[in-house]
């Protein structure tokens, strides 16, 4: 499983984060499809780049988390809703228009979209191939 962090960087920025492959980082098709969907999207940035607990806490304790997820075949993606570190919990929000949400919207919307494409409901002519 890869984990995601979408916040507000310290530019103010919307940006998806996640580890770069370094030979510890599983490099799976799920990680791969989130990567190239959400690039495709040109909604905010997307980086491949190391994340140190410090700034997702900072970015909490601050309130620009905006979600954390995790990723992966068996899982698609699924929702983290608390991070303990240091005998620290920070919870993690998921929508902030939905207190009954279950998933945050960026999670809710690749779920639909990467599993309408497997399910064939959502096409996307420029990544996937359809066999008969």
């Amino acid at each position: 499983m890869n984990l995601f962090v979408f916040l507000l960087n310290e530019a103010g920025e919307k940006e998806l984060v996640t580890a770069p492959l370094d030979g510890v980082i599983l490099p799976g098709v799920t990680r791969d499809s989130i990567l190239h969907l959400t690039r495709s999207w040109n909604e905010f940035k997307v980086s491949e780049r190391p994340m140190r607990m410090e700034e997702v806490t900072r970015a909490v304790n601050e309130g620009r988390m905006l979600e954390v997820f995790g990723a992966g075949t068996a899982c698609v993606v699924t929702p983290v809703r608390n991070i303990r570190y240091d005998e620290v919990d920070y919870a993690i929000p998921l929508d902030p228009n939905d207190a009954t949400s279950q998933a945050g919207p960026l999670t809710r919307r690749l779920d639909a979209t990467i599993q309408g494409i497997q399910y064939g409901s959502v096409e996307y002519e420029d990544w996937s191939v359809v066999i008969n």
